[in-house]
């Protein structure tokens, strides 16, 4: 059955996303996560020291492209030359139209991480029916994002905008977080990967 229901009394996030049970019982994904026992050896080099989240898990069932996948991840992630609000508002609107409760789940806690507040983050996934005041260039990052996730590319004047506040390298980096984030969203959706429900550990091989 489909259950809607919101994230966790502690997360600010009231939007409403679809969760699936089979059969009326506990939530499982759609397809096994990954056996640390026959994953090859890519693949544990590229988990080793990652948490043990659902969503590296289901990658990792990628012998061909996952460890690849991964990286790239970790890349964009940690290595970007984004300014980390902007990275953290990019990615969280990316779930919303997504509606990947899983995404929203985990970088909600990332963005409070990097500074974002708990309005902030609700409205990222409300806007453009918010009070809350974004700047300028925070609106013009969210009209850049839901025109690349909607339409494949942003109008001229919103491109514009944004290339004169980043340098060339930065806004490629740009559209590949938001494609990047679109991609991850689907994997989550299509295998209804579980949300956790406590601390993860990491991996150790």
């Amino acid at each position: 059955m489909t259950l809607f229901v919101q994230l966790a009394a502690a997360e600010p996030v009231t939007k409403i996303v679809t969760i699936y049970q089979p059969n009326g019982g506990a939530h499982m994904a759609r397809i096994d996560y990954f056996d640390p026992e026959s994953a090859s050896p890519d693949i544990v080099r590229a988990l080793e020291g990652k948490k043990k989240i659902n969503i590296f898990r289901m990658i990792a069932n990628s012998d061909g492209a996952g460890a690849e996948v991964l990286a790239l991840g970790q890349k964009l992630s940690h290595g970007s030359s984004l300014d980390h609000v902007d990275r953290e508002i990019v990615i969280l609107r990316v779930g919303y139209l997504s509606v990947a409760s899983y995404e929203i789940k985990q970088h909600t806690a990332v963005a409070r991480r990097v500074g974002l507040s708990d309005d902030k983050i609700h409205a990222v996934g409300e806007y453009p029916d918010t009070s809350f005041e974004f700047n300028d260039a925070e609106r013009d990052l969210i009209a850049f994002t839901d025109a690349v996730v909607k339409e494949t590319t942003p109008p001229e004047d919103v491109f514009r905008r944004v290339e004169g506040r980043y340098n060339r390298s930065q806004i490629v980096e740009l559209v590949l977080l938001i494609g990047f984030y679109m991609m991850v969203s689907r994997v989550m959706n299509t295998f209804e990967i579980d949300l956790e429900t406590g601390p993860a550990e990491t991996f150790k091989f």
